[in-house]
């Protein structure tokens, strides 16, 4: 079992694979991929990345973008499948700690911070949600101890069960349900959190292993100086702050800026989608135990 706490140094391999089948032949076909991480990202940078298509009849045309939240995006349009399509991403980064807050160059701009702080569809509050937000303002008016109350707070809020919500369930219809994944436990500490005023943003990554991607939250805090905010990433999932292990693959304000893969077609064709994932450790360096951050 490895320590996190300890580790200062580690270099990850991904692989992630997704699958179009059809049950005929399909036209046209324009995908949206978010599978390959940006260049640098906090202590996170990238060493290597192939992404391939596989199953397009005659050429298909592939271009590189960054959206308006500096995330990689792939785009791919093909003029005929006949069967299936596979779009294979593999990447390894590198991460290396930094003890200490993270800081970054406060975004000061609409586009950049106000983001962060607005509702979406996939975030919109409930009653329930607003008395949650309203209990913990109650508490305190310091922003970090609110983002920490609201932290434990999303934690408890549901049971993790797969298979009764979906990439479009609302934060407020994931907490009547009462169980969720990790996009809806993201989805609900987003909410509180714009309730109390903290900045913040989703995340898409992978955690080590076999499995679908991972989500949580970065929230964005005030610090001393005024030219950087500090980013503090919280995992109501598991009830924790993020460690080594975590990957970053793209931000935005709720799972419908990152979602890996979406797209358009034509035909009277149906399409199934599967996917497999797998992040193995390449290299690790361990050193004395980083300090608990407050």
């Amino acid at each position: 079992m490895t320590d996190w706490t300890r580790v200062e140094r580690a270099v990850y391999r991904v692989r992630q694979h997704y699958r179009y089948t059809y049950t005929g032949p399909v036209w046209d076909l324009r995908q949206r991929l978010v599978m390959i991480p940006r260049d640098v990202y906090g202590d996170q940078r990238v060493l290597n990345y192939h992404l391939d298509v596989r199953g397009t009849e005659g050429d298909h045309l592939v271009s590189w973008e960054r959206d308006s939240y500096g995330n990689r995006v792939t785009k791919v349009v093909a003029n005929r499948v006949p069967k299936a399509v596979d779009f294979e991403g593999i990447f390894r980064v590198e991460r290396v700690r930094r003890d200490g807050p993270r800081l970054e160059p406060a975004p000061w701009d609409a586009q950049g911070w106000e983001t962060f702080l607005e509702h979406t569809a996939l975030t919109a509050p409930d009653p329930r949600l607003e008395r949650a937000a309203r209990e913990i303002a109650d508490e305190t008016r310091d922003r970090r101890a609110r983002a920490e109350l609201a932290h434990d707070w999303a934690g408890r809020a549901l049971r993790y069960q797969f298979g009764v919500t979906g990439y479009t369930t609302p934060a407020a219809m994931a907490l009547h349900l009462g169980r969720g994944v990790c996009q809806d436990y993201a989805h609900i500490l987003l909410s509180v959190l714009r309730l109390l005023g903290v900045h913040c943003r989703y995340v898409s990554g992978h955690l080590v292993g076999e499995g679908a991607p991972h989500a949580w939250v970065e929230a964005l805090l005030r610090s001393d100086d005024p030219e950087q905010v500090e980013v503090v990433a919280y995992d109501p999932t598991h009830a924790r702050r993020t460690r080594m292990d975590y990957l970053t693959v793209a931000v935005g304000r709720d799972f419908a800026d990152v979602s890996p893969t979406s797209g358009t077609f034509s035909g009277p064709a149906a399409g199934k989608l599967s996917a497999t994932k797998r992040a193995e450790i390449v290299e690790l360096r361990e050193g004395p135990a980083a300090e608990a951050v407050a």
